[in-house]
């Protein structure tokens, strides 16, 4: 049986091979429940090592947002002013056809284990701060090499053990935290050294 999101991507590559999509049809078409698979869809676009100028920012809010709206077992919201956003058919098929391979490898080694950090209220406040910190390091509008890649990993791995109740996934979204630490704390050390 084809998975939810395989599904969710087929039927995002058939509507971006007629043309541009808004950003309120690709969340319709991912679904009112896909609150991580939005998330995930909105982070793949930083899975390389080079930032994407204008992009990160409304990008990095909205999956921040879509987080808050996750945790609190809301449908996603869309800022009317991201409504409109148009988003060109060819990284839309780029992107939905990176997640589909991402996802055929990783599907095979997700599971339901350790529910515990995805269903305990304690540890649905940490995801959150996870996802929302991350979020907003992803906003930054930084011009160096993974500073986009780095935040969006912890994000990405947050949004599959939430999607899944797979809490090794969430636990290693923890974890990716101390590399997301260090890595902005040595970009901080470094700009005060050179000021």
């Amino acid at each position: 049986m084809k998975s939810r999101f395989i599904a969710a991507m087929d039927l995002l590559q058939e509507e971006a091979s007629k043309g541009d999509l808004t950003l309120r049809r690709v969340f319709q078409l991912l679904g009112e429940e896909g609150h991580a698979m939005i998330m995930v869809f909105l982070c793949l676009p930083f899975m390389q090592p080079i930032p994407i100028p204008g992009l990160s920012t409304p990008l990095g809010l909205l999956v921040a947002i879509v987080a808050f709206f996750l945790y609190m077992n809301k449908p996603p919201w869309l800022p009317k002013k991201f409504e409109n956003l148009k988003i060109s058919s060819e990284v839309l098929l780029k992107v939905s056809e990176v997640a589909e391979r991402i996802w055929t490898h990783t599907s095979k080694i997700i599971k339901q284990r350790l529910v515990f950090f995805h269903d305990h209220w304690f540890f649905r406040i940490i995801n959150l701060i996870v996802v929302v910190v991350n979020a907003l390091l992803l906003s930054l509008p930084l011009p160096i090499p993974f500073s986009n890649t780095i935040p969006v990993v912890a994000i990405v791995f947050s949004a599959i053990g939430h999607m899944e109740k797979d809490g090794i996934f969430i636990l290693f979204s923890y974890l990716w935290c101390l590399i997301v630490a260090s890595f902005f704390a040595t970009l901080t050390m470094g700009a005060i050294h050179l000021t």
